[in-house]
């Protein structure tokens, strides 16, 4: 990696971590995983990548972040979703849309923007602080050889609530 890559990919962390300090600061307290707290980590299997390790933040009744790294094909995958929830089919099975991105970290390396659209399922938290996911991602993909792509991916993953 060029030190003008490192410089950037810095900054860009630094300012992706005040942005979600400030959010999580203002989270409300109304969320659907109450009983089982609103930080869930978990697993995601599916494209780009094989397999990776996921989180969720609640910040509202609403609205969540998930982050994600995954894994495949000696590359990793650094993913950011902002999850929209409609909570119409029940307070256990939301459908979702979102808004995120990616980052390729390999050379060349890319950038891609991604609309993940989903089902979850939400278990009881008192009993089993789990929810389990299922999303298609449409992604468009940015690398830095000029070239641009269009993909959608599937995912399937889950996330336990601490």
């Amino acid at each position: 990696m060029s030190l003008k890559f490192k410089k950037i990919l810095g900054m860009t962390i630094l300012a992706g971590g005040l942005f979600l300090q400030t959010v999580i600061a203002k989270a409300e307290e109304s969320h659907p995983t109450n009983d089982g707290g609103n930080f869930g980590l978990g697993f995601e299997v599916g494209d780009p990548g094989s397999w990776g390790v996921s989180g969720k933040f609640w910040v509202g009744r609403t609205m969540a972040f998930q982050p994600a790294v995954k894994f495949g094909n000696s590359s990793v995958i650094l993913q950011l979703d902002y999850l929209l929830h409609n909570f119409n089919m029940g307070d256990q099975m939301p459908i979702y849309i979102g808004l995120g991105g990616n980052m390729l970290l390999q050379n060349p390396t890319a950038f891609g923007g991604r609309v993940p659209v989903g089902v979850s399922y939400i278990f009881d938290k008192k009993n089993f602080p789990v929810d389990i996911y299922l999303q298609a991602v449409p992604t468009l993909w940015f690398f830095t050889a000029s070239l641009t792509t269009f993909n959608v991916y599937g995912e399937l993953g889950a996330h336990i609530y601490l």
